[in-house]
């Protein structure tokens, strides 16, 4: 399933390669990590997301499943 997820407080190269790295202990494809907007595919559920990306620092504001 792919996600769309929008965060809060990634400011820089340094957080994009935090959640870069979460998702890949996910076992995420990552499509694109940019500030404050990621997506990627995923068989893992919306909370196990939310809660890698929470655990690096940084809020959640939403995640889509499409």
């Amino acid at each position: 399933m792919k996600y769309s997820i929008i965060t809060r407080g990634m400011g820089c190269p340094h957080c994009i390669k935090k959640v870069t790295k979460a998702m890949e202990e996910l076992g995420a494809q990552i499509e694109k990590v940019e500030l404050n907007d990621i997506a990627v595919y995923s068989d893992k559920s919306e909370a196990d997301i939310r809660a890698a990306i929470e655990a690096k620092g940084f809020e959640v504001v939403s995640v889509k499943a499409e």
